[in-house]
């Protein structure tokens, strides 16, 4: 069963990663990118100050609700100084205010607010909220994932099905991996937010995805809720049993909605490995 702290994470995370969204909402199409000082790729540098309103949106609610929680946060806004610092029994918040900065920027509708909970190093609960889309999901260990659509009463939701012949794929993809996954029958589709493709199985967006390079953290959280759901998640060609993913060995990374689709990306693992 979850923890109090993990379940009161989603009921205070609910209400955050929504205000949040409609901040993001609402300064779409009037900021500009701004640089961070780690930029190793274009969505790196893609930072503006809807990134850092955002970011101290989910950071007061949460130091209101849950002050003792260490917290990863994507952005260093002053509010980061008001957590503790991380420690092996101390729980982590994980935090990204923008999933999908360089979509955001480009006036994209893909783009999320997203949080996870871990304890101990690993992801108990986790919400995303897709604010164009009018779409929040969450999940919390042995509860399933829950979706709250504009309009819609909130509702306990599984992978749907039929779901589109297409794999999401992100832009680093290299060529022979791609040509690889393009003898498997699927329609290869790039995205540049996390959000989408790590939820790709949940949302219907695709039956799975292939993600090039070591997942982060912040990937990790739409992971969760595709693996809650009953989707299949792998690393490295390893079964996702949602452990922190900078304990594992690395490599790429795969979302499946179905075990055939899943075997099908197993092997292709295999081929290049």
């Amino acid at each position: 069963m979850a923890s109090a702290d993990a379940q009161r994470f989603v009921q205070t995370m609910l209400l955050a990663t929504e205000q949040a969204g409609a901040v993001a909402r609402h300064l779409q199409g009037n900021v500009l990118a701004g640089e961070k000082s780690d930029m190793g790729s274009p969505e790196a540098a893609a930072v503006s100050v809807a990134d850092l309103a955002t970011q101290d949106v989910l950071l007061l609610a949460l130091h209101h609700a849950l002050p003792e929680a260490a917290v990863d946060a994507e952005e260093a806004t002053e509010a980061v100084a008001l957590f503790p610092p991380p420690g092996p029994e101390r729980p982590l918040a994980v935090l990204d205010p923008i999933d999908g900065s360089l979509n955001y920027l480009d006036l994209s509708v893909d783009y999320a607010v997203m949080a996870a909970w871990l304890e101990h190093g690993v992801y108990r609960a986790a919400v995303v909220h897709f604010p164009a889309w009018g779409e929040t999901y969450w999940g919390i260990e042995g509860g399933g994932v829950w979706r709250r659509r504009s309009g819609e009463a909130e509702r306990r939701v599984s992978l749907p099905a039929p779901r589109p012949a297409a794999l999401l794929v992100n832009s680093s993809l290299p060529r022979q991996t791609g040509e690889a996954l393009g003898r498997l029958g699927l329609e290869l589709a790039t995205t540049r937010c996390s959000a989408v493709d790590s939820t790709a199985p949940l949302t219907g967006r695709a039956r799975g995805s292939w993600v090039h390079g070591q997942p982060g953290r912040r990937r990790s959280i739409g992971f969760l809720l595709t693996h809650l759901a009953g989707g299949i998640v792998t690393i490295g060609g390893r079964r996702w049993a949602a452990e922190d993913p900078y304990t594992l060995a690395p490599g790429p990374s795969t979302t499946a909605a179905d075990e055939e689709i899943a075997a099908a990306l197993q092997g292709v693992f295999e081929e290049l490995s």
